[in-house]
């Protein structure tokens, strides 16, 4: 079997709703312009309750189940033993399971490392909902009505109509022209993902705490790399009970009269760091297209 050209690393915990709308919306004939054979996605199974299988996911695309018991609460541990196995030239990865994306996601990802592979290319990520969904989730957004929104617009039959249910997420509030302060799904070449050495597994937090802020930061601390962000492509968090994005979100207390999960993610990237994390200040060339009438707002918010 020959080697595809891009491997794609999607992390898991507890998404038997979730993640198979997440691992079709990244496969074809779902992502436009992309053939089963330029692409392998690798499911990390982060210690779910009940093993994701590779029955689970219908589609075209070649998938690779791998299941991890001692990750822990982070899914940097999973990423990396993922990444390792990983054949593709070049390396994307979703840390977050539950994000389904848009249908030029892969293509533009690729026709953007075509213009430099020593590209790190990023794309921005919403929630689906009216809000926040750690907000939304207060006033009675739940799966049920998630459910009837994806229905709604007829999902997946013309998967950019999800820019129609969603809002930036807050790393983004930015929009595509300012410095983000992540990214939800990034395509690099895979021999310099690894010689960053991946995600720091030092990271234990739920979630990951701040190691998809970590990553990001080293990956484009070389300003020789060309940083891409795509523009008309994105990712949108499905609810479920995740770290940051359940009711409350980071704001919340761990215990009664305890820190806030915040403060535990602060506390943890000072101590592996050194430093306090800081808003990045580098601002991406912006590469893609308006897919969707919603684009120019939800990519642009400053300029309305």
């Amino acid at each position: 079997m020959s080697a595809p050209r891009l491997s794609i690393v999607v992390v898991g915990y507890d998404m038997a709703r979730e993640l198979p709308r997440t691992i079709q919306s990244l496969s074809p004939p779902y992502q436009q312009g992309v053939e089963a054979g330029d692409i392998e996605i690798i499911v990390a199974d982060n210690g779910s309750p009940t093993p994701v299988r590779t029955e689970d996911f219908d589609i075209t695309a070649p998938v690779t189940v791998i299941r991890v018991e001692d990750g822990g609460a982070s899914p940097c541990v999973a990423i990396n033993r993922a990444a390792a196995m990983a054949r593709g030239d070049l390396i994307a990865v979703m840390i977050d399971g539950a994000r389904m994306a848009s249908p030029g996601l892969i293509g533009r990802a690729l026709e953007a490392m075509r213009l430099d592979p020593r590209a790190f290319v990023a794309t921005v990520g919403f929630h689906l909902g009216p809000d926040l969904q750690q907000r939304s989730v207060l006033a009675g957004y739940d799966r049920a009505v998630e459910d009837r929104l994806l229905a709604d617009i007829g999902w997946p039959g013309d998967g950019y109509r999800l820019f129609e249910i969603s809002t930036l997420a807050g790393s983004y509030r930015d929009g595509a022209g300012g410095p983000p302060m992540e990214t939800t799904f990034f395509v690099m070449g895979r021999d310099r993902f690894l010689a960053l050495g991946g995600f720091d597994e030092r990271f234990e937090q739920p979630g990951g705490g701040l190691a998809n802020f970590d990553f990001f930061a080293r990956a484009l601390a070389d300003r020789t790399t060309p940083f891409l962000m795509l523009v008309g492509e994105g990712t949108f968090h499905q609810l479920h009970h995740g770290a940051s994005t359940q009711a409350g979100g980071v704001r919340r207390k761990v215990s009664p009269g305890g820190p806030r999960l915040a403060q535990l993610f602060a506390d943890e990237y000072r101590r592996l760091t050194g430093a306090d994390h800081e808003k990045p200040t580098r601002a991406p060339t912006l590469y893609g297209r308006i897919t969707h009438p919603r684009v120019p707002a939800l990519f642009f918010p400053g300029a309305q």
